[in-house]
């Protein structure tokens, strides 16, 4: 474990960038302003020199969330998903010799269950998983109070589940677009004639308005994101899921999948019986909750 005392942690989104810095305790000591998402190699990496320099205090270290695949034993992989950052580049040994203090990069997802299993919603959960609602769905799962990473780093990756019932494969059916937070604002938005699509308030005023227009998409998308929880507790047989990402924050979201997810344990009756029902709650750490868990996983260096 390294000597901790503040880290900065940096949080690359699928359409922005967070930071703030991390005290010894997890907590958020201070959020720096986010800015749009960077989506060249060269431009990440200017966006965390200027984080790092701007920063007037002395860091312990620098901890970084992406939403990509990251061998945590040597750096990212080669894969190219939403944005093109970090990719075919080992960003830990790089960012060391560079700022001469210890580094460490983890996937979004799983940060996010790390987060919550250090003073979270998991902590004190044998077996639960973090589902991160954004630009796709991102993943973290809890086995026997520790990271499942899986074989090639990537066990989490839901973004990339598919539908049963294809006869030619789709990837606009993935559920990392079916359960996009930024595509339900989308789709709201457009419908309320927004003149900014991606207005999160303006989408959830009118959900939480209940307006006929919009909440029967609402409903869909929790009744999705219920049926996606529901099949990983027949694999996992989890005690608790939490749902993290920007909407996490509105208490309407984790009523409604609580509701879908009743209704749809119970629409085949044996399966209400036999598969034993998970707690369903918000992440404790809302919007922070990728930053703290990797601050978390370099403090656990």
């Amino acid at each position: 474990m390294i000597a901790f005392f503040l880290v900065l942690a940096i949080d690359f989104g699928g359409t922005q960038v967070k930071s703030a810095l991390v005290s010894e305790d997890l907590v958020l000591e201070k959020s720096l302003p986010t800015q749009s998402s960077p989506q060249t190699l060269d431009k990440a990496l200017d966006v965390i020199d200027h984080l790092v320099t701007s920063v007037e205090v002395a860091l312990s270290g620098s901890a970084i969330s992406v939403p990509e695949t990251v061998d945590t034993e040597g750096g990212c992989d080669l894969s190219r998903r939403f944005v093109e950052i970090l990719s075919c580049f080992r960003v830990k040994e790089t960012l060391q010799a560079k700022y001469h203090f210890p580094v460490a990069a983890l996937n979004d997802g799983k940060a996010a269950a790390l987060a919550e299993l250090a003073t979270g919603h998991l902590k004190g959960v044998t077996n639960g998983a973090a589902l991160v609602l954004g630009s796709g769905l991102g993943g973290g799962i809890i086995i026997n109070g520790k990271l499942f990473q899986g074989s090639h780093f990537q066990a989490g990756e839901l973004t990339f589940l598919l539908p049963l019932q294809m006869e030619k494969l789709d990837p606009s059916l993935m559920q990392g677009t079916t359960l996009s937070a930024i595509g339900l604002i989308t789709k709201v938005n457009e419908i309320l004639a927004s003149l900014d699509l991606k207005d999160g308030l303006l989408a959830f005023k009118a959900i939480n308005a209940k307006k006929e227009a919009v909440y029967p998409i609402f409903e869909t998308y929790c009744r999705n994101l219920a049926i996606t929880i529901l099949n990983l507790q027949t694999i996992f047989d989890m005690g608790t899921f939490v749902l993290g990402g920007g909407i996490s924050a509105q208490s309407i979201l984790i009523e409604e999948v609580n509701r879908q997810f009743d209704k749809v344990h119970h629409e085949i009756d044996f399966i209400g019986k036999i598969i034993k029902r998970p707690k369903i709650v918000a992440c404790h750490h809302h919007n922070g909750t990728n930053l703290i868990g990797a601050a978390y996983f370099l403090k656990q260096g």
